[in-house]
């Protein structure tokens, strides 16, 4: 027994000593310095990945994932030792299109298909910047600060049809597609209750403007390179506009009295939001390498 506590003392000890010095063997600095640039990536998929090491858990390979889940690139700027400039930066343009096929509208029956399409457009846009002040001088340092960060984004989807809508063909055979909303639960598709089909969707633009202040620290495994954790508080106001849906069908429009092809355009209402609350990640563990 007393052969362990002496033992475990002198690790412990040593492990003191060793995150105590500064420099590394070569003469390395383990810290930032005045001048120093900085790059944060989440930690998180390169621990479990050495962690499944020794499970029985899948083991898939790591990939690169920026610290906070809003920001695709992170850095810093050290204008003194112990006080940096921090800002982030993510720009996020998402497209894609689902193509199915329809049997074609002919007065003479035919065996040919018809192209139905479905395509959605997603635009992200985020910045933040504040400052962070260091305290400590071993291998082992916390910091604190605060930063302000702005985000827009817009949404939009829109479908195409083989068969037309004519007066020999008012309700012509179309693919129904759902729509994949990159925020919104409902389930909704482009053929409605009155027999209409949507052409369009666009939701109104989104806009965040708040600030965070946080807390955390790191722990100096090799010259410039750390693994950290950080924990904020965070409050914000959002905005959406007013979405727009267009829809096309065979019908009698307002203030007519014979039934023909019709565009109806009409609009969902949006929403504004106040929120003052803990990150909602939970805390980001990162690793930031320094240069």
């Amino acid at each position: 027994m007393m052969k362990k506590l002496v033992l475990s003392s002198a690790f412990i000890a040593m492990a003191a000593a060793a995150f105590a010095q500064p420099v590394s063997k070569k003469g390395e600095s383990y810290l930032p310095r005045e001048g120093d640039w900085a790059v944060g990536i989440d930690a998180s998929p390169f621990l479990r990945y050495f962690g499944n090491f020794f499970s029985q858990a899948d083991n898939p390979a790591p990939f690169a994932e920026y610290t906070n889940d809003r920001l695709a690139i992170t850095g810093k700027y050290f204008v003194r030792d112990d006080f940096a400039y921090r800002a982030g930066f993510r720009l996020n343009v998402f497209n894609d299109k689902i193509r199915a096929f329809s049997p074609e509208f002919s007065v003479d029956p035919t065996n040919t298909t018809v192209e139905d399409s479905y395509s959605r457009t997603f635009t992200n846009a985020f910045l933040s910047f504040g400052i962070e002040k260091r305290k400590g001088k071993t291998r082992v340092q916390g910091f604190y600060g605060a930063e302000g960060f702005i985000g827009f984004g817009t949404e939009s989807h829109k479908f195409e049809y083989g068969n037309d809508i004519t007066q020999e063909n008012t309700s012509p055979i179309r693919t129904e597609f759902e729509l994949q909303f990159q925020d919104d639960p409902r389930e909704l598709t482009n053929f409605s209750e009155t027999g209409a089909f949507m052409t369009e969707f666009t939701k109104g633009a989104q806009f965040t403007l708040g600030a965070r202040a946080f807390i955390g620290a790191e722990v100096f495994l090799f010259p410039k390179m750390s693994l950290g954790f950080e924990y904020g508080v965070a409050m914000g106001f959002s905005y959406e506009g007013n979405s727009e849906i267009v829809e096309e069908q065979w019908a009698v429009p307002v203030g007519g009295s014979a039934e023909q092809f019709v565009t109806t355009i009409s609009n969902e209402g949006g929403s504004s939001s106040f929120k003052f609350d803990n990150d909602l990640s939970g805390g980001a563990l990162f690793l930031t390498f320094y240069f």
